[in-house]
């Protein structure tokens, strides 16, 4: 009997917060290596749209849009921007912030929000109380309007005195890096395990001296 393979989908040439095939080999290859072991791993770069069939033994793993897991789920998270405007929330572009939602079979879990500070990803950004409600508020509603499938989602925004978001990406972005090293598990982890139907109870960050405020 065979064991587990792993297909890691990404872009060719990312667009974005996507991932790089070179991040993904030297970064996420060895993170499933330690979940699995035993696994054999294929990274698939990706120039165009495909349609992911799935198989048996086989884990798909999407860190690009041209391949999603859900039929249209992609085209379908474009177009909340023009959906969050009629709830009258602002919309923009060239957001600095990240936060991580995982979706998992129990039910949804918030991470710390990431924030790109002189070029660099960095985690944890502090948030007071009103804007964490706000944020998680504006995640559990765009991910029901998605009717979304297991994983790690990545609501990208901005602030200023209020949330301004720009788009929710599908799969860990290259923000999720920003978690290795730093939190258990990393959210790339953390996606392999929604996908798995593993427990994903909690993600832990130790506390920090200093912390970026979300401003």
């Amino acid at each position: 009997m065979g064991g587990l393979k792993i297909r890691i989908w990404c872009a060719a040439q990312p667009t974005g917060a996507e991932l790089s095939a070179d991040q993904v080999v030297t970064q996420v290859v060895p993170l499933l290596q330690q979940c699995q072991g035993s696994a054999e791993i294929a990274v698939c770069p990706l120039d165009a749209a495909i349609k992911v069939i799935p198989q048996p033994g086989v884990l798909d793993y999407s860190l690009t849009q041209w391949a999603p897991l859900t039929p249209d789920l992609w085209q379908q998270s474009l177009s909340l921007s023009s959906l969050v405007g009629q709830w009258g929330i602002r919309t923009g572009t060239g957001g600095l912030y990240q936060l991580p939602l995982a979706q998992t079979a129990k039910g949804t879990l918030f991470g710390e929000i990431i924030g790109c500070i002189e070029g660099a990803w960095q985690l944890p950004i502090h948030a007071s109380d009103r804007q964490r409600q706000t944020l998680y508020a504006l995640g559990r509603r765009l991910l029901d309007q998605l009717q979304a499938p297991v994983g790690c989602y990545f609501l990208q925004f901005d602030w200023q005195g209020e949330v301004i978001f720009e788009r929710l990406w599908p799969f860990p972005t290259v923000a999720a890096l920003a978690s290795i090293g730093v939190q258990t598990p990393d959210w790339l982890t953390a996606h392999y395990q929604c996908l798995r139907r593993m427990p994903l109870r909690d993600v832990r960050i130790p506390a920090c001296d200093t912390v970026r405020r979300l401003e």
